[in-house]
């Protein structure tokens, strides 16, 4: 248990840091009045760690009871490249995707080219690398896991629960940015609902398979280097 806090706390610390950079690329990148940037900050960063810290115990704890793990040791040397390729793979299919597909049938999506920051970058890494990865991976994959053993009454399931999981998960997180896409285009045409599903769920896929095959941390590593590669590579090539 007490090794569960201490990678809880670690993880929410680096939760909390993207949860800040969160807002700072707001102020530079949002049309929105933010009436008191040092209290969105704060409540940014409070709001980051404390999520990191609760998903990731829940899921720690969970995953004891599944054969879900944080690493599988025997495959570290396989899933290290294969996460780093995962991850590389990912940021091109999204930055080529918003490049050379989506302009000819997205009105106005060329008005939205991104731009390399550092801000993006730490935001990438850190909450998406973190963050997301633990509410979605490390708590959501494992708690389906877990509820699907907890039916069976055995500890190992099938494979095509885990695929289940992985499809879910990927979905709920495309699901969760039509909002933002609806602010940032003005509707939810097809072409922007299909954009957001098919963009946002890519990479799911990718780290869900690692966290399953692999380890959690793969998971991790893969979601950061997508970020790395779209901010240092991609979007300099495309953009």
């Amino acid at each position: 248990m007490k090794r569960i806090w201490i990678i809880s706390f670690l993880l929410s610390i680096l939760g909390a840091a993207g949860g800040y950079f969160i807002a700072i690329e707001t102020f530079t990148t949002s049309a929105l009045p933010i009436p008191d940037r040092d209290v969105f900050t704060v409540v940014l960063t409070v709001q980051a760690a404390v999520l990191t810290l609760l998903f990731s115990w829940i899921g720690l704890i969970l995953q004891k009871r599944t054969d879900l793990t944080l690493i599988k040791k025997e495959k570290k040397q396989k899933g290290l490249l294969l996460s780093l390729w995962f991850g590389v793979l990912t940021g091109f299919l999204i930055q080529a995707g918003d490049a050379w597909v989506f302009p000819q049938i997205i009105p106005g999506l060329a008005d939205h080219s991104p731009t390399p920051s550092f801000a993006g970058l730490a935001v990438g890494v850190l909450y998406g690398g973190i963050v997301e990865e633990v509410m979605l991976r490390l708590f959501g994959m494992t708690l389906f896991i877990y509820l699907v053993g907890k039916i069976r009454k055995q500890r190992s399931v099938p494979d095509s629960y885990y695929w289940a999981a992985i499809i879910l998960t990927s979905i709920l997180f495309a699901v969760a940015h039509l909002p933002a896409n609806a602010a940032l285009f003005g509707e939810l045409s097809l072409p922007v609902v299909f954009r957001a599903l098919l963009l946002n769920s890519i990479g799911g896929l990718f780290f869900g398979y690692l966290y399953w095959k692999y380890g959690f941390w793969f998971s991790v590593w893969s979601h950061m280097t997508a970020h790395i590669s779209m901010q240092l590579i991609f979007i300099p090539i495309f953009f």
